[in-house]
């Protein structure tokens, strides 16, 4: 009886196609990161050896990423995401490519993953206003909390890098931020203060907005606030000379007593008109 040592090599065929661990892959990526940034990616797995296990890698065609294949040292491959553009959240945040695998055997085989890409905020832009310059018109003695002005400043941002804050501008005046008060969240500018025509008949206000998120840039605007003249003053007589007796013989035209009226309210609320009354021998005469 004799034996005989017998070795069987088993040839692989290509009988498994790449297939990596997840059907989806997830990147998550700063809209900051600079072209030339590398993200590696989950790899692929294909148990068959030789030429029919997995060779190389494949993305969709596009302008933003490029693939750069890697050997590791025992021999299996992976890919690293390699940015090529500067990526915009506020133009597109998500991109979708297509990722696949490839063998090298005959017939090749394949597998894929969707390959998608998020692009985290930065804070790279700042708010802004409807308009650079409002004008609001709005009747003296408004009681406070009166509603001035509405404003909204909008950012592009998301999170807190889009969260607007509203504030006066450092170059206000101290009558400005007595007469008036702005809500930091809701843009809303407010009577604060008595307002009268007579003492200013225009305020400008200037208000600032400013994103909450790092490195803040604030916008800015100005409210032209015009005051409307109420009838809301009385005519003011001053004497500045009058006689004290007159004689019986004094002729017409002598002149009795000097006075001015002011009205310091404007236009119509301020023309004056007067007259004498009741049955008496005198009359006025304007003497300017």
């Amino acid at each position: 009886l004799e034996f005989f040592r017998v070795e069987v090599e088993v040839l692989d065929i290509n009988d498994h196609a790449p297939a990596f661990p997840e059907s989806d892959i997830q990147v998550e990526i700063s809209e900051s990161a600079t072209p030339g940034t590398r993200f590696p990616l989950e790899s692929a797995l294909d148990p068959d050896v030789g030429n029919n296990s997995l060779r190389a890698y494949e993305l969709t065609a596009n302008s933003y990423f490029a693939l750069d294949v890697q050997t590791q040292g025992d021999g299996n491959k992976f890919a690293e995401l390699v940015l090529k553009k500067q990526l915009d959240r506020e133009q597109q945040a998500v991109h979708r490519y297509v990722l696949t695998a490839m063998d090298g055997g005959s017939p090749q085989r394949t597998g894929t993953a969707l390959l998608t890409v998020k692009v985290l905020d930065s804070n790279d832009n700042v708010p802004v206003f409807e308009q650079q310059v409002y004008t609001v018109s709005l009747p003296e003695n408004s009681p406070p909390g009166t509603l001035v002005l509405q404003l909204n400043a909008s950012d592009l941002d998301e999170g807190q890098n889009g969260e607007v804050l509203y504030s006066f501008s450092s170059h206000n005046s101290p009558r400005v931020r007595e007469l008036f008060s702005m809500d930091a969240r809701s843009g809303r500018l407010e009577v604060a203060g008595e307002l009268d025509y007579e003492e200013s008949a225009m305020y400008q206000v200037y208000v600032q907005a400013k994103d909450m998120g790092p490195n803040a840039v604030p916008a800015h605007c100005k409210v032209l606030v015009k005051l409307l003249d109420l009838n809301d003053n009385a005519p003011d007589i001053s004497f500045s000379t009058v006689k004290e007796a007159v004689s019986e013989a004094a002729p017409p035209g002598t002149v009795v007593a000097l006075f001015s009226v002011t009205d310091r309210d404007s236009e119509e609320n301020g023309q004056i008109h007067c007259e004498v009354l009741g049955d008496v021998p005198f009359r006025l005469k304007l003497s300017y």
